[in-house]
């Protein structure tokens, strides 16, 4: 609770909020708004001083509190350093056999057992990045793009807590295996963005272990690798978090509009494609439509906003349309 925060009961906190909104005030005013209680919460205020003078008034809390700021930071900092000690006995006792950063798999069944193996025990969050060719490993119904394993065989993973974010070549939507597994991926609450072309393969599951191709792109999918914790899965991180801020996303994320009753979706996914600085060939690509479409799309967003120029138009949008 927020009053928790400073050490204050709920009636303390409700009486510093009145002096700060109403400013200074006599004990009297406030006893026959609060009541006699007044005089104990009082009391409490002026000893942490966050109240003072007579009248009563209460001091600005960025100065008042900044003894309770320092003492949470130094507590934040203290939680910090436990959580990385303890993370260091994990990851000594979850190294891999020889301590090897990587292990190299050789055939296709390896790749799979420990594909499926990175998306089922991933409780956070799943990254991928899908290139061209699509070399879909199961059925995209057993384990799509960022899915879950079968439930008959890993009861206990039903409900799975991971999010997942996938970034898709466009060219991968040649393949129908990969536009089922899209599909399978948004049905299951992943965020998908597309890109004009990616690295490579690369598939991570909480920020910990990851797979990608041993290989550059267009080699046989049993050369893979599976990287255990440590710098190079921070590495691989950063990659595919630039990729992520690179990509374009494949529907509009409603959460970034303030008003988006005004905007219908192919509105808001020309609005959210402009602001991430797509042009409009691409804009077309992604909604499946003709370029002269797009242009409409924009007239009609101008003639919304009262804007004749698509600097206007962001502008606009920006301000009104984006949080």
């Amino acid at each position: 609770m927020p009053h928790q925060i400073a050490g204050l009961s709920l009636e303390q906190e409700r009486l510093y909020r009145h002096l700060l909104a109403t400013g200074p005030s006599s004990i009297g005013a406030l006893c026959e708004q609060f009541g006699d209680q007044v005089h104990d919460d009082l009391y409490e205020l002026t000893v942490r001083g966050l109240v003072h003078g007579d009248p009563l008034m209460a001091r600005r809390p960025s100065i008042a509190m900044n003894g309770v700021l320092t003492a949470q930071e130094a507590e934040l900092r203290r939680a910090r350093s436990y959580v990385e000690e303890l993370d260091r006995i994990y990851d000594s006792a979850h190294e891999p056999a020889g301590g090897d950063a990587i292990t190299v798999l050789t055939n296709r069944e390896q790749v799979q057992l420990w594909y499926e193996t990175v998306n089922a025990t991933a409780e956070h969050e799943i990254m991928q990045l899908v290139t061209h060719p699509f070399l879909p490993l199961v059925k995209p119904e057993e384990t799509g793009a960022s899915a879950d394993l079968d439930d008959e065989n890993h009861p206990d993973r039903v409900n799975h807590p991971a999010k997942c974010r996938v970034i898709l070549e466009w060219k991968v939507f040649e393949s129908r295996s990969a536009v089922d597994g899209m599909q399978h991926s948004l049905e299951r609450g992943c965020e998908i963005r597309l890109a004009d072309r990616l690295p490579h393969k690369l598939l991570i599951g909480d920020r910990r272990i990851a797979m990608t191709p041993r290989y550059p792109r267009d080699h046989d999918i049993s050369h893979m690798m599976v990287v255990h914790p440590g710098t190079l899965v921070d590495f691989l991180v950063r990659v595919f978090e630039t990729e992520w801020e690179r990509a374009l996303p494949l529907q509009p994320d409603p959460g970034r509009f303030t008003g988006s009753d005004r905007l219908d979706p192919d509105e808001m996914m020309i609005v959210e494609m402009l602001a991430d600085g797509a042009q409009v060939d691409r804009i077309a690509s992604a909604l499946k439509v003709h370029a002269r479409t797009v242009n409409r799309h924009l007239d009609k967003l101008k003639r919304k906003a009262g804007v004749t120029t698509l600097y206007q138009l962001g502008a606009h949008a920006s301000r009104h349309w984006m949080n």
